[in-house]
């Protein structure tokens, strides 16, 4: 059985991950003033956006429009019904996008219409669709992507794999560390997200005061604060490696940086991470931080994500 995985440009993974593993992206656009740019997850296009883009601060400069309904729908018959027989179509949480919503709408229609397409081209009727919230953003997206890869791979069959990723998706923790709190704190309260309050923004800003963000099961919130971007990775670091030693539930651990991602090798602590790593056969997959994310949590953020049972923010 041919199985494919589908996510939007939000999904912080590799592109030659997503390329070697046939994963196919749906790209959001921006729009940066009265630019429209597409985030596709190219990893040029997205450093130049950063040069290019992100030093502007406005607080209705950027927004991200994402696939519609009849997009997603054209995108599935024209292609993927007759490309694979069954795809997992996984998105960023609903909280923060409409692209789930959108995803769940046009399923209705791509399952009413892909017989008489997959007839024609002469494949067998039977095609099957998941669409997953993966309750997450970021590389909290990227992990359970990470996970469907190694299961198809070893040759899992759609239900295997559905329930498997559902599992995962309720144990997967995203932490973030923005280096430039401007962005996180517009765009966040912009959507009436209140993880960061304009207190801890201007109290932030003056002394150099970096929340660590933590989402998990949709939500989002602060669960600690630190002088200095660099003393929260690494203590994010810290905390990654004695998670990893203490055991996950993939093999996953998805990192992304809104920067050149070579950088992330020199951050205080990496070393210490990839050691923990090693020991415990727990892959690091580090990439470019998507153009969507960038708008909302600003240049310079870096974000890690894992999937651990138990785990406890704090």
């Amino acid at each position: 059985m041919r199985i494919g995985i589908v996510v939007d440009s939000a999904c912080d993974l590799p592109r030659d991950f997503l390329a070697a593993n046939g994963v196919l992206v749906m790209p959001i656009t921006l729009r940066i003033g009265d630019l429209l740019i597409e985030d596709r997850r190219d990893p040029e296009e997205t450093q130049a956006f950063y040069a290019r883009h992100l030093d502007r601060k406005g607080e209705d400069f950027a927004e991200s429009i994402p696939y519609s309904v009849q997009q997603i729908e054209q995108l599935f018959l024209e292609r993927l019904v007759l490309d694979f027989d069954y795809v997992f179509c996984l998105t960023i949480t609903s909280t923060r996008s409409p692209i789930f919503n959108h995803a769940m709408q046009a399923s209705r229609a791509i399952l009413t219409q892909y017989k008489a397409i997959r007839r024609a081209a002469g494949v067998p009727e039977r095609f099957g669709l998941a669409v997953l919230s993966t309750r997450n953003l970021f590389t909290g997206q990227a992990v359970p992507v990470a996970e469907a890869v190694r299961l198809i791979r070893a040759g899992g069959s759609p239900s295997e794999i559905g329930a498997r990723l559902r599992h995962l998706v309720d144990q997967t923790h995203t932490y973030l560390v923005p280096a430039d709190l401007f962005h996180i704190y517009k765009r966040a309260s912009k959507k009436g997200d209140t993880s960061l309050s304009w207190g801890s923004y201007t109290l932030g800003s003056w002394l150099d005061v970096k929340p660590i963000l933590h989402c998990h099961c949709d939500q989002t919130t602060t669960v600690d604060k630190v002088r200095g971007f660099e003393t929260g990775v690494e203590q994010l670091f810290a905390k990654a490696a004695k998670r990893i030693r203490d055991g996950l539930d993939a093999p996953h651990l998805c990192i992304s940086y809104g920067g050149a991602p070579g950088a992330v090798v020199n951050l205080p602590g990496y070393a210490r991470l990839t050691q923990a790593a090693a020991e415990q056969g727990v892959q690091i997959l580090v990439s470019p931080m998507s153009k969507t994310a960038a708008v909302n949590v600003g240049p310079g953020a870096l974000s890690l994500a894992f999937a651990a049972s138990g785990h406890r923010p704090h």
